[in-house]
């Protein structure tokens, strides 16, 4: 009789977690999607489902151990339409952010950026901006100068859904 008692209590705490935790799961499913595309290619898709203050990470497996690409939307929008997205890239030894404001599928503004590298320094910190894309470039100095590498990372929106693709060269 306990035994029976026993598995009917398991088999209705069983069904209560499942039923508390796939919800979830499905909501997420159908909310938004990353997709890595190629390498150094990160698709963020859907993302005028994501609500203010929603990211979406993607973590990819390179040579130099792993790097998280990220996209946030930003709860704040200076006019109706327009979203805020914060575009991330961080590595062992390399965090850099920027901001872009994206608007009818278009860039419309690039903003505050952040870097930071540890073991070394940056030069020349560029923001750039077209219709289609917003971008940050610099130039990464090793400890003593030994060496320097102009590094990207760049938010382009696809035309559709205020889709976008994020690319680096660190």
């Amino acid at each position: 009789m306990k035994r029976a008692i026993r598995k009917l209590v398991s088999s209705i705490l069983t069904i209560v977690v499942l039923t508390a935790v796939y919800p979830c799961a499905f909501a997420m499913e159908n909310h938004s999607f990353v997709e890595q595309v190629e390498e150094n290619h990160i698709l963020f898709e859907n993302l005028a489902q994501l609500a203010p203050g929603e990211s979406l990470e993607y973590v990819v497996e390179t040579e130099d151990g792993e790097v998280v690409v990220g996209i946030k939307h930003v709860p704040e929008s200076r006019r109706a339409g327009e979203r805020v997205w914060q575009v991330w890239y961080k590595g062992l030894n390399t965090d850099v952010e920027f901001y872009m404001t994206v608007s009818n599928n278009k860039v419309t503004s690039v903003y505050d950026y952040s870097i930071s590298l540890v073991g070394g320094s940056y030069e020349d910190a560029v923001l750039t901006k077209t219709t289609t894309y917003g971008k940050l470039t610099f130039k990464a100095k090793a400890i003593f100068g030994l060496s320097s590498s102009t590094c990207w990372l760049k938010g382009t929106v696809t035309g559709e859904n205020d889709d976008i693709e994020v690319t680096w060269q660190m």
